[in-house]
């Protein structure tokens, strides 16, 4: 929904919050692929 905003939002203060959900969504993703490198599901 982010990312729908960017390509066609005009408003300026909801494109900055879109920019700063997907910036915090990528942090997040980034974390979890982390911990699953660390502690994935065992065989």
């Amino acid at each position: 929904m982010a990312e729908v905003e960017l390509k066609y939002g005009k408003d300026p203060a909801m494109r900055k919050m879109a920019e700063n959900v997907i910036s915090a969504q990528k942090a997040e993703i980034a974390t979890m692929q982390q911990w699953l490198a660390e502690h994935g599901q065992k065989k």
